[in-house]
C-alpha cells in the first residue's frame, strides 16, 4: 500500500548508507527502534553502533532509490551515542 510523502517502510530504510550533509560517511542503517513516539536509527559504524533520532530536524533526506539517508546531527551527537 502506498505511503504518504515523508513516510517510509522500515525494511526499505535498513541497509541504507548514512552520510552527513557535508558528505561524511557515517555507516549503514541496520535497524530501527520504536520507543514511544521517537524512532531511532541504529547505524552500524565498524564494530560500533550509533543511535540517531529519526526526526526531520536531523534526518534531512531519505532517498530510497540511492539507498541513502542524509543527516545533519547536532554537535557531539555522533560521539555521544556510540555503543
Amino acid at each position: 500500500m502506498p505511503l504518504e510523502r515523508g513516510n517510509f517502510y522500515f525494511y526499505k530504510i535498513c541497509g541504507c548508507s548514512v552520510v552527513t550533509k557535508s558528505g561524511e560517511k557515517i555507516g549503514i542503517v541496520r535497524d530501527l527502534l520504536c520507543i514511544k513516539e521517537n524512532d531511532l536509527l541504529v547505524i552500524e559504524k565498524g564494530s560500533k553502533e550509533i543511535l540517531i533520532p529519526f526526526s526531520k530536524s536531523i534526518c534531512l533526506e531519505v532517498n530510497i532509490k540511492k539507498r541513502e539517508v542524509i543527516i545533519d546531527p547536532p554537535e557531539g551527537l555522533l560521539d555521544l551515542n556510540e555503543i
